[in-house]
């Protein structure tokens, strides 16, 4: 009578769907003693246990093949070479023996002497090339590591970095950037070291099988339990790493000799000194209390091999003297037993460094796939630009508390338009997302009819001239250099020195011992020491250099003097007539010049006209102006 097919076929489910899940309950339970508490997700678990650690050796191979191959050699060679020495010494120390008692020919003596020597030879050789080779290797994959890195920061949205737990990890990344290297080494170790001692228990099960099934049983928990050790450590350092922060903060600014005068005299010395060192205290006495826990368990573990070792010496030595094996074959067990005793805890501390470096990996390719909060747009815009806020309200992340409130505006090209107001009021803020470092809580801002959103940031920054209160200046750069940082092209020295005469710098720069290739920080034998008033007299400089259709000034000329401020920006309208002027500043002489003024009371614009026509108005214009004139009396 034949089978019925659907019964044989539901029995069939039911026997995979049984061992699935006992298949599925050893993989939980496995990953559980690894320390994983979550429920099993294999997605997750392969994620964060060998996707980092596939990708970081791709980019590897990709980075050097050839150093690859190279240290995947190396790494066999190493792995074998305890075989082969254990074996070359029992050969030898056996030829001594029978020459010496039995007076048999010194030749083999000779010979397995010469095969040592050679051994020496060949492998400080090998050792010599492959410490060039870690060290180029070290040197490009540092450069191709930090690259990445580099343009990963800025490829995310500026609002990821306000939030503290993305910093926690962008710290953990950065430390990792140092640590990357190590992986093809640390896998060359750990492959040696395992190579080693599966050689050697070879050895020894063929000998005596249950002397190698003791060691095999001591070397799995080992590594599992070290595992779970680096888990608690990435806990503890997740948990402090916000007061590491704080210290290797305050120890910057300590040695940073830009702050060192502003430290002095201020007289806060003391407290800097104070701030770093508690929170050092605290840092290290967390590691302190965690390493504790752990030494207790390295002591045990590290008492385990030595025992296995003596009773394992004892039963060999038994057997040498039951004739049951040779004087050659007992060294070359002794030489076996000690190079697994010894391989079973560099397989184990391999595996545990290696794992330790794979979590630190994790928080790198955590970091490098990140997507940024706000993606780039596919849409380009052209000049000249027409920016318009629609009912703009915004509130920073993690606050609730509106910043910018129901604010709408145009700029038209061409347009010359001011924004005042107290400090506090949002003008800065609106500034950022005029620039798209955030987008709008609600609302939005439209670009020559396009949402902010689906701009091509590149094509709208192309367009654009800012400088920022807290502008950028590098100071181990040249004045040249800063000048034209950002340029597609590098503008002739004359071209340079007619933008630099529109803001009064051309004497100064031309006075300084080397010109324009001076750099800013002194410490440097072509370095000068400029004042903060040059100092931004080049920044605005190098945003009429960038000639973009929107110019965005934002308290661009606070340490310049009023009547100095007043000529640069007569000069500044005079060669942008044709183009956007935004301007930011608490300065009504440079303020009334605008064609439109925008009034910016808590996150409000509270008025909106010319100069003239809100000085008509009692509004909060008209009072900031009266006290401002009342002050040049």
């Amino acid at each position: 009578m034949g089978s019925n097919p659907t019964l044989s076929a539901k029995k069939n489910d039911q026997t995979n769907g049984r061992f699935f899940d006992v298949w599925k309950l050893c993989q939980t339970g496995f990953y559980r003693s690894l320390g994983i508490t979550e429920a099993y997700n294999k997605t997750t678990v392969k994620h964060k246990y060998l996707s980092s650690l596939i990708w970081i050796l791709k980019l590897q191979w990709r980075t050097s093949r050839l150093l690859i191959i190279w240290n995947t050699i190396y790494s066999l060679l190493i792995g074998v070479r305890p075989l082969f020495t254990a074996y070359v010494l029992a050969k030898l120390l056996a030829g001594v023996s029978q020459a010496a008692l039995q007076g048999a020919s010194p030749n083999q003596v000779y010979f397995w002497l010469a095969i040592t020597l050679a051994d020496e030879l060949v492998f400080m050789t090998i050792a010599n090339l492959n410490r060039l080779a870690s060290t180029r290797y070290e040197q490009k994959i540092d450069l191709v590591l930090n690259e990445q890195f580099f343009l990963k920061m800025y490829e995310l949205s500026q609002e990821q970095f306000d939030n503290q737990e993305f910093n926690t990890k962008l710290d953990r990344a950065r430390d990792s950037l140092n640590q990357v290297w190590r992986i093809l080494n640390e896998v060359s170790w750990t492959t040696s070291a395992m190579i080693g001692f599966v050689g050697s228990m070879l050895a020894i099960l063929l000998v005596s099988p249950v002397v190698g099934v003791i060691i095999l049983l001591t070397v799995i928990p080992i590594a599992i339990l070290q595992i779970r050790q680096n888990k608690q450590r990435e806990e503890v350092y997740k948990k402090i790493e916000p007061i590491d922060r704080v210290a290797f903060r305050s120890r910057w600014m300590l040695i940073d000799p830009n702050y060192m005068p502003e430290i002095r005299l201020m007289n806060a010395f003391k407290n800097m000194i104070s701030s770093w060192k508690v929170n050092t205290k605290k840092y290290q006495s967390a590691l302190y209390e965690n390493d504790k826990k752990i030494a207790k368990f390295d002591a045990a573990v590290d008492s385990v091999q030595p025992i296995i070792s003596f009773g394992a010496n004892i039963y060999f030595f038994k057997l040498l003297l039951a004739n049951t094996i040779g004087l050659d074959r007992f060294m070359f067990l002794r030489g076996m037993l000690s190079q697994a005793s010894s391989g079973a805890i560099q397989t184990a501390n391999s595996i545990q460094r290696l794992h330790q470096l794979t979590i630190n990996l994790h928080n790198f390719s955590e970091v490098y796939e990140t997507l940024p909060a706000i993606p780039d747009g596919n849409t380009t815009v052209k000049s000249p630009l027409t920016v318009e806020f629609r009912h703009v309200s915004f509130a920073y992340p993690g606050s609730t508390t509106k910043v910018l409130d129901d604010v709408s505006f145009l700029i038209v090209p061409g347009s010359k338009l001011a924004v005042v107001g107290e400090n506090g009021a949002g003008k800065s803020t609106l500034i950022k997302l005029l620039l798209r470092q955030y987008l709008p809580t609600s609302g939005s801002i439209h670009v020559n009819g396009v949402d902010i959103r689906e701009v091509k940031l590149k094509s709208y920054y192309a367009a654009i001239s800012n400088l920022s209160q807290e502008f950028l200046m590098v100071q181990h750069m040249s004045v040249r250099e800063n000048l034209v940082m950002g340029l597609d092209r590098e503008p002739t020295t004359q071209a340079i020195y007619k933008t630099t005469d529109l803001v009064n710098a051309t004497d100064f720069i031309q006075k300084l011992p080397h010109g324009l290739d001076s750099r800013l920080d002194p410490s440097f034998d072509d370095g000068t020491n400029l004042s903060g008033g040059q100092k931004q007299r080049l920044g605005v400089a190098r945003a009429l250099l960038r000639n973009g259709d929107i110019m965005i000034l934002d308290e661009p000329t606070s340490a310049i003097d009023a009547k100095a401020e007043y000529a640069i920006f007569n000069n500044i309208y005079k060669s942008h007539a044709d183009k956007t002027t935004l301007i930011v500043s608490h300065r009504f002489s440079t303020v009334r010049k605008a064609d439109s003024i925008i009034v910016m009371e808590n996150g409000r614009i509270t008025e909106y006209g010319s100069h003239d026509e809100l000085l008509k108005h009692d509004g909060l214009y008209k009072e900031m102006f009266e006290v401002q004139a009342e002050g040049y009396k």
